[in-house]
């Protein structure tokens, strides 16, 4: 049996223990970092358009293989030769096991999933039950509520520098991020950030440490599955349990919550910090921050600066300088993952108004879509899925042609 595999990481350490010794791998399917990457394990990398015919299965290694496997489908893949090695559906299916190992396969899935899922609840039981007991206040840092962070942002017309799991990885030099490469200066200045007291400055920090109870089941296994006790200790090494910190999640107001009835107060909170101000952007090029919605009907005015979709820590001091000269008397939104947060810092020190507004226009998008699951978006490329249902866009169509004149400067 011929197979490709879709995935270069983790879950492929669990499919190389169960492949049976005949089956001839021809290669890795990775639809962004093909050309970069060429050759793993002496093996060509291709994007899923560039397969062809020759080969009998291609099996996804991701742990999350829904939207792949979809990719897939929609690019004409049939059904039958999608394997997808986290789904036990699939690792049920006869037809499969002239490929994967079955009896090699349910214990790796078994294991998995006590590892990633039922020792990860056990890991973190006692932190979100008894999150709201004096004693375990002690040990958790103190981060003001969505609503508390946006008020004092709009009144107080505060910065904002946000860092989630990827900056905290970058911190400790671990790839998290598929956006940007490990980065040892990057990584300084993050810990830099963490670390600051700028009086016009909120440094915003992920609700993951106590009680999870307002998120869904998924977003709730999923902090579960990150927060180990390896890396909650690495993180609680650099929070000072000792100050106040504020919602890095202001940017996720939708996908990750229960209650999704009242997700359009949790909007209207942030966008209301724009309302009636010049805005400048400052994101990556297949970003796209508000086009298309009415996410920005109530700023002023809006102009953008385009950087890297990828790795926009290279051209920083590019990046920083252009922010500088158009973003004078203006609101300054930043989307360029851990850079931005470094771009905050450093803007807001010099007397700009910045926030790190992250995946916001995402969230937004799927609010207005009432899914529940995340998807390809139009016009913008979506970080957290294999591929956008259209990143190219059409150029006679006015909601582009509004969105290329806003552009005052392009840094690629």
């Amino acid at each position: 049996m011929k197979i490709y595999i879709f995935g270069m990481g983790k879950g492929k350490t669990y499919l190389d223990r169960c492949l049976l010794p005949e089956t001839e791998i021809c290669g890795y399917i990775d639809n962004y970092k093909s050309e970069e990457i060429g050759f793993f394990d002496e093996r060509p990398v291709v994007s899923q358009k560039n397969l062809g015919e020759s080969y009998d299965y291609i099996i996804i290694t991701l742990m999350q293989f829904e939207e792949v496997k979809k990719s897939l489908l929609e690019e004409g893949i049939k059904q039958e030769r999608l394997i997808c090695f986290f789904d036990f559906k699939d690792a049920s299916a006869e037809a499969h096991w002239s490929v994967i190992d079955p009896y090699k396969w349910r214990i790796e899935l078994m294991w998995w999933h006590y590892t990633n899922i039922g020792m990860a609840s056990i890991d973190n039981m006692g932190y979100e039950l008894y999150a709201d007991s004096e004693l375990n206040k002690r040990y958790l840092p103190k981060i003001a509520s969505a609503k508390e962070t946006t008020r004092i942002l709009k009144n107080e017309r505060k910065s904002l520098a946000r860092l989630g799991d990827g900056e905290f990885e970058m911190i400790c030099k671990r790839p998290r991020p598929v956006f940007q490469d490990v980065n040892s200066k990057l990584a300084e200045r993050l810990r830099e950030v963490l670390n600051s007291h700028e009086d016009n400055l909120l440094v915003a920090i992920a609700d993951n440490y106590g009680s999870l109870e307002k998120y869904t089941e998924k977003a709730a296994s999923d902090i579960r599955a990150y927060m180990t006790k390896e890396v909650r200790r690495s993180h609680m090494e650099l929070l000072d349990l000792r100050r106040q910190y504020y919602d890095a999640y202001i940017s996720r107001p939708y996908i990750m919550y229960k209650d999704k009835e009242n997700a359009k107060e949790r909007f209207d909170w942030v966008r209301e910090i724009w309302t009636g101000e010049d805005v400048l952007i400052v994101e990556g090029e297949h970003t796209r921050f508000g086009v298309g919605n009415n996410l920005l009907d109530n700023a002023k005015s809006v102009k953008r600066i385009i950087g890297p979709d990828r790795n926009a820590f290279n051209k920083y001091k590019e990046i920083k300088a252009a922010a500088y000269k158009h973003g004078k008397n203006k609101l300054i939104l930043a989307i360029l993952g851990p850079t931005a947060t470094v771009l905050v810092y450093d803007l807001a020190k010099e007397g700009n108004w910045v926030i790190d507004i992250g995946q916001f226009d995402v969230e937004y998008e799927w609010f207005l879509k009432k899914t529940e699951k995340r998807c390809g978006l139009k016009y913008r490329q979506v970080s957290e899925i294999s591929k956008s249902e259209q990143l190219e866009m059409d150029l006679a169509d006015e909601v582009v042609q509004n969105y290329l004149n806003e552009i005052v400067e392009k840094i690629l």
